[in-house]
Formats: structure tokens, sequence, C-alpha cells
């Protein structure tokens, strides 16, 4: 039970201080609690909050009809809610109904971070850090404007969090195997991230290129790395927004200086734009990255950027070793065959007079 304790306090405090970041930016950085429609996500927000104590904690003879909004009391508000909740978890002797009220305060807490998230993208250009996801699951990304976009699609929709039951009652089943909570939380962030990238996948084969990138950006969410980053940028090229799909590329290689798609992708990008000279040095940076699987990929893009400059013999060496890399590629056969062959015939013509 301390662990379960331990996770719901930690949860807790992810779920608030996303709020609290949320609230900075919504009433000091931009002050659009001031307008019309900020003015009821906050009274939203404190209705919401009395009512669900109200409704669960009877001795504290709330009045949710009190909290509406007040510019210098909504914050106090949200604060005592915010203290009691966290006082329960700390007590020593938990129990299932409370842990129930807890994780219903935290998903009333992530709802309307959900929506104020969102109002705050489609009115500001401000940039809000996610809460990183424990035992928490993502419900949807939604599809919006953004004031940064110009009406554009936006692309960085804030998603709904919410945390599961389930997943506090999992733990308090294999709380007995699995010791820490801390590899607990890591083993379902794991499920969660190759689950999402499986899925991403699926949308990808589908051509649902919307649902994919819906689904990498999920991944994300449970880790950031460089190979969910180079498949978003990924998305974004299937769909021709090629500025984007570079920015995630770089965004990749910040993240991991050694993981070669994101050169090699970005390498491609600008190949496909004209740059041809300048894309054989991603893909020479490509090939000398350390994190690769599929090493040939990198030469199969060379050769190509060499026989766009007509310089078909270095264009035959890349091929070639990426031959050697991946010897059961038929299309590659095909490749190396026919530019030999082409080759071949150069050399044995005679000299034109």
């Amino acid at each position: 039970m301390e662990s379960i304790n331990s996770l719901l306090l930690a949860e807790f405090y992810t779920a608030t201080g996303y709020l609290d970041r949320l609230l900075f930016a919504f009433t000091d950085l931009e002050k659009i609690h001031l307008t019309p429609r900020g003015k009821i996500q906050i009274q939203k927000l404190c209705h919401d909050s009395a009512d669900f104590f109200s409704k669960n904690f009877t001795e504290l003879k709330l009045d949710s009809s009190d909290y509406i909004f007040e510019t210098s009391q909504f914050k106090n508000h949200i604060k005592f809610f915010h203290n009691f909740v966290e006082s329960l978890i700390k007590l020593p002797m938990g129990s299932d109904k409370a842990n129930n009220k807890i994780i219903g305060y935290i998903n009333l807490l992530y709802r309307n971070a959900y929506e104020i998230h969102n109002f705050i993208i489609e009115t500001t250009s401000l940039e809000i850090q996610l809460p990183r996801t424990g035992l928490t699951e993502i419900e949807e990304i939604p599809t919006i404007k953004s004031a940064s976009n110009h009406g554009e699609e936006a692309s960085s929709a804030a998603p709904l969090f919410y945390l599961d039951e389930k997943n506090i009652q999992e733990l308090a089943h294999v709380e007995s195997v699995v010791k820490s909570p801390i590899a607990f939380l890591d083993i379902k962030r794991e499920e969660k991230y190759d689950y999402y990238i499986h899925r991403g996948h699926y949308f990808i084969a589908q051509k649902n290129y919307q649902e994919a990138k819906a689904n990498f950006y999920k991944a994300r969410n449970y880790k950031d790395s460089a190979e969910v980053l180079t498949l978003i940028a990924w998305t974004y090229s299937l769909v021709d927004n090629i500025s984007e799909a570079k920015a995630y590329c770089m965004k990749a290689i910040q993240k991991d200086t050694q993981y070669g798609p994101a050169y090699n992708d970005y390498g491609n990008y600008i190949l496909n734009e004209g740059q041809v000279r300048e894309s054989l040095r991603w893909f020479e940076l490509a090939k000398r990255a350390h994190n690769y699987q599929n090493r040939e990929y990198p030469y199969i893009n060379a050769g190509r950027a060499y026989v766009l400059l007509k310089q078909y013999e270095d264009g035959l060496k890349e091929f070639s070793l990426a031959l050697t890399l991946a010897p059961h590629h038929h299309e590659l056969h095909e490749t190396v065959a026919k530019l030999r062959n082409n080759l071949d015939r150069e050399t044995q013509s005679p000299p034109q007079m």
C-alpha cells in the first residue's frame, strides 16, 4: 500500500504541476482569464472542483455555488482543494475508496487542463510543457486551429490525460513481483510506447497519415525518443509538410546524436528539394551513427544522389555497399545490375568522332 500511495502522490504532483503551469500562462502571461471564454473556463474549474468535494466529502459542507470566478480568489480555492487531497494521499492507512476519490480528483484536473491548454494553443503562441506520463493514459489528441500557424492544422494540440483505476489495481497485484514502483512505471511506459508506435505504423500502411501522426504523438508522451520524433517527421513528409518534417528530424538529432535514421531522413528530404550535394553530407552522418538498424538506407540514398549528379561510378559503389548490408533486397539487386550494365556499355562503346 505504501508504494501505491507514493505513486498516487507522484501522479497528483504531475497533474497539479501541469495545471499550475497552465494557470500561470492563463492568468499571468497572457491574462486570457479575463476574456469571456476565459472567465467561463475558470468558473468551470472552480465549480467542478467544489462539486466534486461536496459530493465526495460531505463533512466539509461545501456549496459548489459559492465557487464562482473571482480574479483574486480562485487560485486560493484551487490551492485549498489541492492541499486537502495531498493530505488524504499522505494518510498512512489508505483504502480503495479513498484511492478512487483521489483518482477522480486527478482526472478532474486533467479534464480542465485539457480544455485550458487547447484554449491557450488556439489563442496564443505560448508553449506549455506537457506532463510526463506515468500511470496516466492518453485519451485523444484534438485537431484545432492555433494562433501561431495562421489557420493551419495545429500540430501541437494538447492531449487529454487520465489516470486509469485499472493501472492502480494492476500495481497492487504485481507489487509482490515488481518491488520498485519506478520499475513498474518504466514497464508501463514502454508498453504504451510500443503500442502507439505499432498503431502509428498500422495507420501509415492504411495511408491514414493523420491517425498515424496522432499515435506517434501519443507514443512521444510515454517516451520522448529520437525514434518517435523521426516517425513524426515521416508523417509530416507524407502530407508534403517538409518544413515540419525537417524540424522534427533536427529535434531527433538533438535528442540522440547517434540515431542514424534522423540524419538519413533529413538528407532524403533536402535531396527531394534539389539540394543534392548537401544531402550527401547528411547521408555520411547517417552511415557513421551507431544506432541504425537498417544501415543500407543512407547508402541507397547516397547512390540516388550520385546518379542525379551523373556520377554513376560513385552511385554504383554506394548501391553495391548497400547490397552487402541488405543482400536480400530484390530491387537493389536490379538497380546495381542495371547501373553496372550501363557503365559497361559506355566503356565498351567506341569513341565518337
